[in-house]
């Protein structure tokens, strides 16, 4: 990071704590002090416990911003707590929240909060977390021009985005395309974002169905083939077993990885559903492995 952050080209480094993770401001002074104070930091909390006054006193004493968020979780509050701000927009989908599309009202409520901001401090970071169908371009382009900061080139970037956006509402692709079926689909999809968590469900979507091999697919074995990694998995002696880079780190989180669910959400939904809720409801049980080499 030091070679982007000397030349100017790093804006700020984002901290995303936990959502279990509750208010413990001994804990957070701590950890901030560590710090390195060459780079600027904003902090990201996921529980409401940590909005109160003596976390703002907290992150104003080692200039830390507040990430400023709009989510389904916590409320949209300002709170300038360095020289720069942070504001992130998840978006306010249901699963995930980020495959939301913010629209032009939603986006000019936000207008006063962003000068509110912009009016105490010298640099102001926004990002659109929103990235499903290329909703986070189009959005963060759209306020830009509402705030009167669009370049010529920003320009006819937003005219290329809502061409896209139009082009896709005719032939829907992505996250609908997933959810619509059955009661059962829905209920896999559900149970995938408790298994793997919503990031890594995400990131299945976006996988091509073409990258998915299915050699078996029943009640007692699943073997597939995901690009160039392979997935074997077994009811009897609940194993699976995978060798992506992100399943090492899965491995240790009790997490499927985005493979595994887009294996899951390619087979037929019945299997499908057997699998999910046979981990879901026995996770401790089951042995994640890598293959032997």
């Amino acid at each position: 990071m030091l070679p982007l952050n000397n030349s100017g080209k790093l804006g700020c480094l984002l901290i995303q704590l936990p959502p279990r993770y509750k208010y413990d401001p001994n804990h957070l002074e701590e950890f901030l002090s560590l710090l390195p104070h060459s780079f600027k930091y904003a902090i990201e909390f996921r529980h409401k416990s940590w909005l109160r006054d003596e976390t703002w006193k907290i992150l104003s004493k080692y200039n830390v911003a507040y990430t400023i968020v709009d989510e389904p979780l916590l409320p949209p509050e300002v709170h300038v707590t360095a020289d720069f701000a942070y504001i992130r927009w998840h978006g306010r989908g249901q699963r995930p929240w980020y495959d939301y599309h913010y629209t032009e009202k939603e986006l000019a409520d936000w207008l006063p909060k962003v000068k509110e901001v912009e009016g105490s401090i010298k640099t102001t970071y926004g990002y659109f977390n929103n990235h499903f169908h290329g909703y986070a371009v189009e959005n963060a382009l759209s306020i830009l021009k509402m705030l009167d900061k669009l370049t010529p080139a920003q320009e006819e970037a937003l005219k290329r985005a809502r061409t896209h956006l139009k082009q896709a509402k005719e032939k829907p692709v992505g996250l609908g395309e997933f959810t619509r079926g059955g009661e059962d689909r829905a209920k896999i999809v559900d149970l995938l974002g408790k298994v793997m968590g919503e990031t890594r469900l995400a990131r299945s979507f976006t996988i091509p169905d073409e990258d998915v091999k299915i050699k078996e697919a029943n009640l007692k074995t699943i073997d597939a083939r995901i690009r160039d990694y392979t997935l074997k998995m077994d009811m009897a002696s609940k194993t699976i077993v995978h060798d992506c880079g992100d399943w090492e780190r899965a491995i240790e989180t009790r997490q499927l990885c985005k493979h595994i669910g887009k294996v899951l959400l390619t087979i037929p939904e019945q299997v499908a559903l057997a699998w999910v809720l046979a981990i879901h409801e026995n996770l401790d049980t089951w042995k994640f492995q890598q293959p032997k080499k």
